[in-house]
């Protein structure tokens, strides 16, 4: 274990290197505003690139966002990918915020959304803690520094993630079985994979802690995860609810999503499962 971990502090140095790619991605935009964020979010993404390596977790940011050119432009996005079990979004703050804003973009397919602090100089980020994206489905996207999570939980929960990860890819005719339901489903095409199983698995973990002695929400609630009812923020949770299609005329007809009930029945019996492994 590195000194990120033994130390606690979770400060991470920033090099010049850092700094230098930081430079070249801001000399890409077209103001001066969103110069400044690109800056700062390239080395946020450095800071939680060396913050997840020294917790040793793969990382990916060959197909993150924030290093696709157009979506660096068009998008507020710092993220990182932990291949095969999702996404986790580095949200910048600065001196004297309490807080920070989720962008529309990144209000879904983000596991948890990390907070770095900055200072004045720039040498540094400091891990300030995390929030989970399944804990968020009420908020407006503004998330205050009182709500996170310490930074040293972020581990534990990414092992539990990824202990459900694994499960759900084993060759458990249980795993096996899930895998058909969920391709009949379309919810994990293969090129979205490695961000989508992590997301399965925190919606059915957040049931679990919710709801640890099942109560009759396994069946409903987990059969709507398997189903593609997956966790997002704020407004966008609205609009997963219902899907809304407008006629010749322009009538807006709402339309339900069923599960079928050997859907549901799978749901209760890989959370009973899971059950086993994360307790």
């Amino acid at each position: 274990m590195n000194s990120i971990t033994e130390s606690l502090t979770f400060r991470v140095p920033l090099s010049p290197k850092s700094h230098a790619l930081a430079e070249q991605f801001a000399k890409q935009q077209v103001s001066q505003k969103r110069a400044k964020e690109v800056y700062l979010n390239t080395l946020a993404v450095d800071i939680g690139q060396n913050f997840l390596d020294g917790l040793d977790f793969e990382t990916n940011l060959e197909n993150a966002d924030c290093f696709n050119p157009v979506l660096r432009i068009a998008e507020d996005v710092a993220d990182v990918i932990i291949p095969d079990l999702g996404v986790i979004e580095f949200r910048r703050v600065l001196p004297g915020e309490t807080g920070f804003f989720i962008p529309e973009f990144v209000r879904e397919n983000r596991l948890v959304y990390v907070a770095v602090g900055f200072d004045e100089s720039l040498d540094f980020g400091d891990i300030l803690g995390f929030v989970c994206l399944s804990d968020l489905t009420e908020s407006n996207g503004y998330v205050s520094l009182e709500m996170l999570q310490p930074a040293e939980n972020l581990l534990d929960y990414l092992m539990q993630l990824e202990a459900g990860r694994d499960f759900l890819l084993s060759d458990d005719p249980l795993a096996v079985e899930f895998r058909k339901a969920v391709e009949f489903h379309k919810v994990v095409e293969a090129e979205t994979r490695e961000k989508s199983l992590g997301l399965m698995a925190a919606a059915l973990e957040v049931i679990y802690r919710q709801y640890p002695d099942d109560g009759g929400n396994w069946r409903g609630k987990g059969g709507k995860v398997l189903a593609g009812d997956l966790p997002a923020v704020g407004k966008v949770v609205e609009e997963r609810m219902a899907v809304a299609t407008r006629d010749e005329v322009g009538e807006v007809v709402v339309e339900s999503k069923s599960v079928p009930r050997t859907t549901q029945k799978l749901a209760k019996q890989l959370l009973g499962k899971l059950k086993e492994i994360w307790g």
